[in-house]
């Protein structure tokens, strides 16, 4: 179920650990995930209710190359088609990547803004980051682990 960044309860786990169930918000108000967001998107040029809030869905958790990550999609409030946002999270590597997704309707194309995709996450980061956008990891959750 889709909620607003702005309802959202506190999370009752310890610091460094992630529920299924978490949130971007919950994420962002962690020491380590605000700290990891700010990074990210320092320097960026990316819309404002990023940070403020948009409607998101609970984490989805991935492994790559034997590490779990948790994915978080959030969306523009009243423009979830055309303006999302997801991020690759390890609290374990202190590693955050992105991708900012713009679609412009009139001219059926898409603008991707990759964040802060190591080589290591490269191809199989952008996928499951891209897939987070599109709804496809929530639809295959499973088709989206990557081994060694």
């Amino acid at each position: 179920m889709l909620k607003p960044i702005g309802i959202i309860a506190a999370l009752l786990v310890a610091p460094g650990a992630f529920a299924a169930d978490t949130t971007f918000s919950d994420l962002v108000k962690t020491p380590e995930g605000g700290k990891a967001l700010a990074a990210l998107i320092s320097h960026q040029h990316l819309p404002n209710w990023i940070k403020t809030g948009g409607v998101e869905s609970p984490a989805q958790t991935v492994t790559v190359k034997g590490n779990d990550y948790q994915v978080y999609a959030i969306c523009k409030p009243h423009n979830c088609g055309n303006q999302q946002f997801a991020v690759l999270y390890s609290a374990k590597l202190k590693q955050m990547s992105g991708l900012y997704l713009q679609t412009n309707e009139k001219s059926h194309r898409e603008t991707l803004q990759w964040l802060n995709v190591s080589d290591e996450l490269s191809i199989d980061g952008k996928t499951i980051l891209y897939a987070a956008t599109t709804g496809s990891l929530s639809n295959h959750p499973t088709a989206f682990n990557y081994g060694e």
